[in-house]
């Protein structure tokens, strides 16, 4: 069991929606994906219904790999970044100071210090909401791993 400790409210979820897409349509990027440490979805862009799936599926592993890299940590100098190069896509993680995960796919036709340099932008513009949603007081919930999975 996980407990969820913040709370976002309606106008900022819109508002990290839009900025996501923003980056998405200026970069160039294929998708970007804001999730939490435990693989829950905040949002998504491009906001295809069609993406919704591996979106949420993203998520979960993006937390495992954050899990996994905060396990290295103690091998190697402590990151918040992971960033994987395929034939002909790439992938940019980065985590914030309040755990969220922001995860960008992107075609290696972008170069990568395009991508790392927005993608820190981006993150340090949603911070703000980030920590106003990790702040806030609210009643704690419980969420069972077999209610988001898929």
């Amino acid at each position: 069991m996980d407990m969820v400790s913040y709370t976002f409210l309606d106008e900022e979820l819109e508002k990290l929606s839009l900025k996501l897409e923003n980056f998405v349509n200026n970069v160039g990027v294929d998708m970007c994906v804001l999730c939490d440490e435990g693989g829950r979805l905040i949002t998504f862009a491009p906001r295809f219904e069609s993406l919704k799936p591996i979106s949420h599926r993203t998520a979960v592993i993006s937390a495992a790999v954050n899990g996994a890299l905060e396990y290295l940590e103690n091998f190697v100098d402590r990151g918040k970044v992971l960033y994987v190069s395929g034939k002909s896509k790439s992938v940019y993680m980065i985590k914030s100071e309040n755990s969220f995960i922001l995860f960008v796919s992107f075609s290696n036709k972008i170069p990568v210090g395009s991508v790392k340099l927005f993608t820190e932008r981006l993150m340090n513009e949603i911070n703000p909401i980030l920590e106003l949603a990790r702040n806030r007081q609210s009643e704690k919930r419980v969420i069972k791993f077999e209610d988001i999975a898929l």
